[in-house]
């Protein structure tokens, strides 16, 4: 169990239960290096070259060297497990029912579902990005996402997970930000 891990002298810095592992943290940032360089990154190029200011840098031509001094790009990761349950416990690393409506601190998020099957509820809703007429406004809604599916969203973009109602959801969750860029000004 992981509460009995966390008591341990030699893990309880890491607080296991009581709040999202941190994959960096635990040994897995490799992990999250492979998805941001070999996904994240590159298809990022591309959806949200436009809303998020990121570079295409010609990928799609060829015409345009990318210059990262210069031109935004994803440079930045982090990657956590959060988990949701129908009967929250810090035991199963579950602490909540549900997540409200809330933006995340990144430029792009991935956010993929982990775990069993056995879980009812968890949905992801999306409201209207953030600064748009449609902020606030529910445009979709993913019904219990598959697990081993991977959706990839501004992290501007308003969304929630609504109540575990059996069972319980786990989420891997990779921000990735343009801090020399974007966020440099």
């Amino acid at each position: 169990e992981l509460s009995a891990l966390a008591e341990t002298d030699e893990f309880s810095h890491l607080q296991l239960g009581r709040r999202v592992i941190d994959l960096d943290t635990i040994g897995l940032g490799w992990v999250t290096d492979l998805l941001f360089h070999l996904f994240i990154q590159p298809i990022s190029r591309h959806l949200f070259s436009t809303s998020e200011k990121l570079a295409d840098c010609g990928h799609t031509t060829g015409d345009v060297e990318c210059d990262s001094e210069t031109i935004p790009i994803l440079d930045w990761r982090q990657g956590y497990v959060a988990g949701y349950s129908a009967n929250p416990t810090t035991s199963k690393g579950a602490t909540r029912h549900r997540l409200v409506p809330h933006t995340d601190d990144s430029e792009v998020t991935l956010n993929c579902c982990l775990g069993e099957e056995n879980f009812e509820g968890g949905n992801v809703e999306f409201y209207g990005l953030r600064g748009t007429p449609e902020e606030g406004q529910l445009v979709g809604k993913v019904h219990r996402p598959n697990v081993g599916t991977a959706l990839l969203h501004s992290g501007r973009h308003l969304h929630a997970v609504s109540n575990v109602s059996s069972g319980d959801r786990y989420a891997l969750i990779v921000w990735a930000r343009s801090w020399r860029n974007l966020r440099s000004n």
